[in-house]
């Protein structure tokens, strides 16, 4: 496998000059963390891997970094070394090659980071690579198992075997002699005794498992089937004791682990226990793997509950064993005596795990039974099971509401062993009672499976499971029959595995709960020491303090060992991939000691060893690693192996313990994959460790000043000391310099490193800003890493100044930053004058000092990156790097949305390169930063003139006329007017009214500047109209003043000018044009030409322009409609011309509506009416009235009936010239004139069709084109275009009198009292000419007759009625049997109106008017009035009752009067038929359907007329449905049926029988109570 050479790296500026081009550890942590986070987000599609990646990015970043059009350098970026970030790819390449070939292996996650430290050749920055790579972490490691194979001897080659790094003298196996806690497990099966005799005698021969090697077979399957993986495995949060899952948990197995006394190692130990049991029969298990297993299980129940009462506070007592604990009174016990050997493997367990060698050593384990017999072989057997078949899956639980285990289904097999259906496995022990196996149950349990199909094994396998669950009941058992067949692939396979699986993972996680309790013991039984420790730490006074008293102080509280124990809690939260939560615990280490905390241990260090650092070896003298790098690297292990070594007070490391802590956070950030929150931690370190070694460097000045400066004796020479105050402020001042650079490069290389992830980190201000930013994760890194850049500036300017305090030289970039830069001192030269002297003289040579150099002042071997060192060598480089830095956190500053901080620096970078005299970069830098800043919108005036000043200094030494006379113009924006000096604005005019003299400026389109302002007015009459359009194309609306053609428009023009002086301009034009036109020179361009408008209104003579209001008016009279759009005001100033677009500028749209003038065209058409069947001359009579018409014609259109002859047709040809239309033009027409056009018009009669329109009609329509009575007089002028006439169109119409001039619409009459009628009469009017009426009269036969009152209408006279008016006329009339209506010959009834028109002339029109229904209603009445009538008096038994409660009724009814009918005559009446119903029955009906009842009973029946029948009673009962007093009663109705065979009389000729019923007078129904009644339907019954 490839490995790189081993290459020096800079931690923190300590190593020597050949390690200058070499990355630092930070930022070679930082680029493989941030390479990391790329490939995931892109889930391994970059080919290339890590280096691929990285490469993209820096060449990316090389390129943009020059790339800008405003940048003053166009070679390489300086900012950055290719040797370093070659060999920061480098560094990333061979840890991506290495963790390549390590995942390649069998179980990589089992390589410890001493085995990845070989791998890297001990190389700090490989190692860091692959540290915030993720690979090799305690995270990527995993979680570890112990495994218990007694069949796989000692020292069996290709066992992988995994053995805690931390502890080097345990061995790979047990050792054979016995020794530790597992000692006598892998020997074989054969045992031990207890005074080393023989096992004893077996009924069956010895089975030799020793050579099975199940370890290997268990640990080959888990890896190459399930990547030694655990998925979707649930837990309960062991401090906010909420449910959670892990997605993936890796595992690693070691083979037979000895426990881990020391806390402070603890993560290195096993979370829970795997036993392989290899049994072949009931014999087997008994003598040999029983006793065996009961040991390793005494032994581990035993350190567990050691461990977890180790730690206790003094007088806390453990509580007594759990029923369940083997060994207590409910364990099970063995019939008959224990063995020797069973003895001595139960004495060796307690022994052993009461021991020292016991810690933390989970209780937590897993039985894996393999069975070996003739019944259990894995070679065959199906899922069916059966006699044969290999034993079953388990993984078997327990009932609801017990700790894990089953109740295991079936009956007993008839062995002693019967009872262990019924017995239940525990998941957990319980330590120390404070909680019971069903408290410590964790959510994996609670998730486990149901029960397997344990009827599918043999009958011997299920016996032996029920013998483990019985004698072991505290742990978890899985069988796996199918493990020692490797080709064997089935569904029980499959099954098993996903018990033990699930198994796997609720052990571990109930071991990580027991270790997290056992941590929670440690820390607070080490945190009650600690208080007392950093109260006499931090407090007042310990810098004076000796030494001496430091070590009593400490003494009582060990600070290494709770810092280890500490972030071993912090490990195993990682290891569970808990990475949240292990970050948690170093910040609470952090909070646990103050922020100078460190640094006065730090203090102490170098004190208590008077300066000299003290190297760090191992006890054979050999020197490692330096603890700086191995704490930037997060080396874990290599750096608490110095932890260890330092004391009780960190003595000699504790400088290095932020760096650490920071490593470790910065990690777990990245296995988290919040990018943001490792740039924030980075960012924070960087100015923590700065801020740390300034006060360093000054606490070590003050000491010694001190020490050598006021502590010199008496016989020193004044040289002397000033020679060692010089050389102490030398001193200080290189290590400042030196503090500085450190975070100068630390920045720069956390810019870099970032660059690996977010894409953005790579461009520079020339770059696009709007695509860079796309998600908030990519603003706030942007903002952090802007604050670094600034950061950085800052320390480059401190450097600056450091590197030139000895030869007392300003520093250049904080000199052309001040506040008055030296330019602006010189006097100001008008623009000719100037443009004179620089052409006359030769051009200024840029500012050039690359000769000139700086004395050196960071030290030899200081560690610099090369950049830096190149950086602070001279004024030129210097300034060079300022504004590249200053560039990239520009960019970066306004991808975070912090523009005014942008702004700043833009301003400070165009200072110094003004300073430089690269005048045309820095006028594009103030440009940009003009244009872009907010300071504009942000009201700060000051600061945006102050740039558009410095903007106008740089473009006319520059010669850029056009951008200077824009500057120019915005200067004299109004906003600017309260803070521009005015000499500035007198310079700035004279300047600008020599610009617009030069020829360059007329080529240019120049826009609307503030220096005037343009005001555009439309002046109307009051009562104008004004309309609203909106325009899609601008997203605004255009208000348009509604005027006609011929109008005198006028508009008004207001210019402000803001120059303090006035001017005289060329002309001022407005800019006319169709809305049509206007849309497509918007979507065109946007540039209104002369040729796009359609009108110009101008002013054309000069025009002096004041300085503020000045108002100037245009007029138009418009000769064309159309809507028109006021679109550009244009001024004319000498060379130049400034267009005031009204689209541009923040102003309402306005326009012109100009619609048609009103016509005053005439035309008169005659007769008024046509006579039907005659022949007519029609007379059409047009008049021009003001309007000049230019053509025209006449339409005559007939309708049906109606034919028109042409104009002048000869009277032979006349019957060949009728048609139904006719066209005739008009010609040419001068204001004032008439045309008279005239035809004959022939009307055919009328025909009178039900439901079609008999009006025949002939329409004149009259079509011109005409313009307005002006036109010639504005065209005679020459400045109005061409139109088109304008069109109207006249109408006039002439009837013929096809129906009369009244018809009746309506005729109705109904019966009102006694022999009354009312008959009402509607006539409509179809006379085009208003009539009047002069009389009426209503001739009606008999026997109805008009009472002398009767007539209705006296409003109608002189009422003149126009057409479709509709004429309602009313008479009262009274049935009358006169005699003398007799004689009457009025055969219907007929109205006669006489009406009259204007000229008095009277006609009488005689209307008939159908009466027919009330005729007839009258001749049936008065052929059976009074013949057939009858009486009936209703009486009620009771006068009230309650609603819902039937009330009994009777009808007595008298007949006599249709027994004997008589006949009435009148006149006019036709004899009825009486004789004709005799013998026909008569029906009675009983209804209320208008009164408050419902009736019941007989209401419905037949009566037989016969002489004994003329009266009769009808008993029936009504329930009220109303309360209150009730006057509504049931009625009586009587009619005649025909008689059953009987074809004379059919029902519809029956008279009537008129029933007169008197009714009581009230009754009183009372509210509903509690009765209910029922009404059912009677039957049809005679009586």
């Amino acid at each position: 496998m490839e490995t790189p050479a081993k290459s020096p790296v800079v931690a923190n500026g300590s190593h020597g000059d050949a390690a200058a081009a070499m990355p630092s550890l930070l930022r070679v942590g930082l680029s493989a963390g941030f390479a990391s986070l790329s490939q995931k987000d892109s889930k391994g599609s970059k080919a290339g891997g890590y280096r691929a990646a990285a490469r993209t990015m820096s060449s990316r970043s090389a390129t943009d970094a020059t790339a800008e059009d405003d940048s003053d350098v166009n070679a390489q970026s300086i900012l950055s070394s290719p040797e370093e970030e070659e060999a920061t790819l480098a560094i990333l390449e061979a840890a991506e090659n290495i963790a390549r070939g390590s995942s390649s292996q069998q179980q990589p996650q089992q390589q410890s980071q001493e085995a990845m430290r070989e791998l890297t050749n001990n190389d700090p920055a490989t190692f860091a690579a692959l540290s915030a790579m993720g690979e090799y972490s305690h995270s990527s490691r995993g979680v570890l198992v112990n495994v218990i194979d007694p069949t796989t001897p000692s020292g069996t080659s290709g066992v992988p075997v995994t053995t805690p790094s931390s502890l080097p003298n345990i061995p790979d196996t047990p050792p054979s002699g016995g020794k530790g806690l597992f000692g006598n497990f892998n020997r074989g099966e054969a045992g031990i005794s207890a005074n080393g005799g023989a096992e004893a005698a077996s009924s069956s021969s010895p089975v030799d498992t020793s050579s099975l090697n199940i370890y290997s077979r268990l640990a080959s399957t888990f890896s190459d089937n399930y990547n030694s993986t655990l998925h979707s495995l649930p837990f309960v949060h062991p401090r906010t004791s909420t449910r959670h899952q892990i997605p993936s948990l890796p595992v690693r197995f070691g083979l037979t682990m000895q426990p881990i006394s020391d806390p402070a190692d603890w993560h290195d130990g096993p979370y829970c226990h795997v036993y392989i049991a290899a049994v072949e029969n009931i014999d087997h298990y008994r003598a040999k793997v029983r006793p065996a297993l009961r040991a390793f299980v005494n032994q581990i129940e035993g350190s567990g509950t050691t461990a977890s009462t180790a730690g206790a506070p003094a007088g806390k007592k453990q509580m007594a064993a759990s029923p369940n604990t083997p060994g207590s009174a409910a364990s099970p016990t063995i019939k008959g005596k224990k063995s020797a050997n069973e003895k001595a493997l139960a004495k060796a367990g307690l022994a052993a795990g009461k021991s020292a060698l016991a810690g933390n050593f989970g209780s937590k384990y897993i039985i894996v039974f393999v069975p070996i017999g003739s019944g259990g072989s894995g070679s065959s057997g199906s899922v069916s099971g059966g006699k044969g078949t290999p034993g079953g899956f388990g993984g078997f639980r327990g009932r609801k509401g017990q700790s894990g285990g089953v109740v295991l289904s079936g009956s007993g097999d008839g062995n002693d062993d019967q009872s262990s259906a019924a017995t239940a496995t525990t998941s957990s022990s319980t330590h120390d009672g404070s909680q019971t196996s069903s408290q410590q149950h964790t959510a994996a349990a609670a998730a486990a499976l149901p029960p397997g199909p344990i009827a599918h094994s043999s009958k011997e396998t299920k016996e032996l499971y029920h013998k483990f669950a019985k004698d072991f009941p505290n742990g978890r058992t899985v069988i796996l029959g199918t493990l020692l067949d490797a080709s064997l692939s089935s569904p029980l396979k499959n099954q098993e595995w996903k018990a033990f699986l699930h198994n796997l993972g609720g052990a571990i996680v109930d071991g990580f709960q027991d270790r997290v309790r056992r941590y929670d013991e440690e820390l607070r039984r080490l945190d009650s020491r600690r208080t007392a420790f950093v109260r006499k730490l931090s407090g007042e006074g310990i810098a004076q303090r000796p030494p001496s008293a430091w070590k009593d102080e400490g003494s009582n509280f060990d600070l290494s060992h709770f810092f280890l124990v500490k972030e071993s809690l912090a490990f195993t939260y990682e290891q569970m991939q808990l990475s949240e939560e292990a970050k948690l615990q170093y910040e609470e280490l952090d909070a646990f000691l103050p922020e100078g905390a460190w640094r006065t241990l730090a203090r102490r260090d170098t004190e208590g060893s008077n300066g000299k650092k003290q190297l760090s070896g191992n006890e054979s003298g050999e020197t490692t690693a330096v603890p700086s790098d191995l704490a930037m690297a997060g080396d874990s292990e290599g750096f608490r192996r110095h932890i260890k070594q330092a004391g009780g007070d960190l003595r000699g490391v504790s400088r290095y313990i932020p760096r650490y802590m920071y490593s470790r956070q910065v990690r777990l950030l990245f296995r988290m994959g919040t990018a943001v929150d490792a740039l924030v931690l980075a960012k924070d370190f960087l100015t923590r460790s700065y801020r740390d070694r300034l006060q360093d460097t000054a606490v070590d000045f003050q000491r010694r000043w001190k020490e050598e400066v006021e502590g010199v004796g008496v016989d020193s020479s004044g040289e002397e000391i000033l020679s060692i105050q010089a050389k102490l402020r030398e001193e200080r001042s290189r290590r400042e310099a030196e503090a500085e650079a450190w975070a100068l490069s630390s920045c720069w290389d956390i810019r870099s490193a970032a660059a690996h992830y977010f894409a953005f980190a790579t461009s520079t201000c020339g770059d696009e800003v709007k695509d860079a930013a796309t998600t908030m994760e990519d603003v706030e890194a942007a903002r952090c890493i802007a604050e670094l850049l600034e950061f950085a500036i800052l320390r480059l300017m401190r450097l600056g100044d450091l590197a030139l305090s000895d030869i007392g030289a300003a520093n250049p970039v904080r000199q052309a930053t001040s506040e008055r830069p030296a330019d602006t001192i010189r006097p100001w030269e008008p623009w000719h004058e100037l443009r004179q002297r620089l052409k006359a003289e030769p051009e200024e040579e840029q500012k050039s000092d690359e000769d000139e150099t700086w004395p050196s002042i960071l030290a030899v071997g200081s560690g610099v990156s090369p950049w830096l060192r190149d950086a602070i060598a001279g004024p030129s480089a210097y300034e060079r790097t300022y504004l590249e830095l200053a560039q990239c956190a520009v960019l970066l500053n306004r991808i975070a949305g912090r523009h005014r901080t942008a702004s700043r620096l833009e301003d400070h970078r165009a200072e110094v390169l003004i300073a430089r005299g690269d005048c045309s970069l820095a006028a594009s830098v103030l440009s940009n930063n003009t244009v872009g800043a907010g300071y504009a919108r942000d009201q700060w005036t000051r600061a945006h003139y102050w740039r558009l000043f410095r903007l106008a200094c740089c473009q006319r030494m520059s010669g850029d006329v056009l951008a200077y006379l824009e500057t120019l113009t915005q200067s004299f924006n109004p906003k600017l007017k309260d803070v521009a000096p005015s000499k500035t604005a007198l310079l700035f005019q004279r300047d600008l009214e020599a610009l617009i003299t030069d020829a360059a400026v007329a080529d240019v389109r120049w826009g609307a500047f503030p220096f005037l302002e343009t005001e555009l007015a439309i002046v109307t009459k009051e009562d104008a109209g004004k309309v609203f359009q909106p325009l899609p194309f601008l997203r605004r609306k255009l208000t348009k003043d509604v005027c006609f053609v011929g109008d005198e428009l006028s508009f008004s023009l207001g210019i402000n000018s803001r120059l303090p002086q006035p001017i005289a301009v060329n002309g001022v034009r407005l800019y006319l044009i169709t809305l049509d036109k206007y849309e497509q020179v918007y979507r065109r361009n946007g540039i209104i030409t002369e040729d796009d408008a359609f009108r110009i209104l101008s002013i054309d003579e000069p025009i002096d322009i004041k300085p503020g209001q000045n108002e100037f008016t245009f007029s138009w009279q418009p000769m064309t409609f159309g809507t028109y759009v006021l679109a550009t005001v244009e001024i004319q100033w000498k060379e130049a011309s400034f267009f005031y677009d009204r689209a541009l500028l923040r102003k309402p749209m306005i326009g012109l509506e100009i619609q048609p003038s009103e016509p005053t065209q005439t035309i008169e058409l005659n007769p008024l009416f046509l006579i039907p069947g005659h022949v007519q001359n029609v007379r059409l009579v047009f008049n021009s009235g003001s309007d000049i018409i230019t053509d025209g014609r006449v339409r005559l259109v007939c309708s049906e009936g109606l034919q028109v002859a042409p104009p002048k047709t000869d009277p032979s040809k006349l019957d060949e010239a009728w048609s139904n239309e006719c066209v005739i033009p008009l010609d040419a027409c001068a204001p004032g004139k008439k045309i008279v056009v005239t035809t004959l018009v022939k009307s055919s009669n009328v025909k009178h069709d039900d439901g079609a329109d008999g009006v025949q009609t002939m329409r004149a329509k009259v079509e011109t084109h005409y313009r307005q009575a002006s036109y010639p007089a504005v065209m005679a002028k020459g400045e109005e275009p061409e139109s088109d006439p304008m069109t109207t169109h006249l109408e006039a119409m002439v009837t013929t009198l096809d129906r009369p001039a009244l018809t009746v619409d309506d005729a109705e009459a109904f019966v009102f009292g006694e022999n009354h009628v009312m008959v009402n009469i509607s006539l409509q009017c179809n006379s085009p000419v208003p009539f009047y009426v002069k009389e009426w009269h209503l001739d009606l036969p008999p026997p109805l007759v008009v009472e002398k009152d009767g007539d209705l209408n006296g409003g109608m006279f002189n009422h003149a009625i126009p057409e479709g008016e509709v004429l309602m006329f009313g008479f009262k009339c009274i049935r009358t049997d006169s005699a003398e209506l007799v004689d009457r010959h009025c055969e219907r009834p007929l109205l006669r109106v006489v009406l009259q028109d204007d000229f008095s002339k009277t006609f009488l029109q005689v209307m008939p008017v159908n009466l027919d229904r009330i005729y007839n209603k009258i001749r049936k009445e008065d052929s059976y009035a009074e013949l057939y009538t009858a009486t009936a008096d209703l009486t009620c038994s009771a006068e009230e009752g309650t609603v819902g409660h039937p009330v009994p009724f009777v009808f007595d009814v008298n007949l006599q009067s249709l027994m004997n009918p008589r006949q009435r005559k009148t006149a006019g009446a036709v004899n009825a038929p009486g004789a004709s119903v005799a013998g026909c029955p008569v029906l009675y009906t009983i209804i209320s359907d208008d009164s408050d009842w419902i009736v019941s009973g007989k209401v419905q029946g037949l009566i037989n007329l016969s002489p004994g029948s003329e009266s009769l009673s009808l008993h029936f009962r009504g329930i009220p449905t109303q309360s209150g007093i009730l006057r509504n009663f049931p009625e009586l109705y009587l009619e005649y049926l025909p008689a059953k065979g009987g074809a004379d009389l059919d029902a519809s000729s029956c008279p009537p029988i008129t029933v007169q019923c008197n009714n009581p007078d009230r009754f009183q129904s009372f509210a509903y109570t509690t009765s209910l009644s029922l009404a059912v339907p009677a039957t049809l019954e005679e009586c």
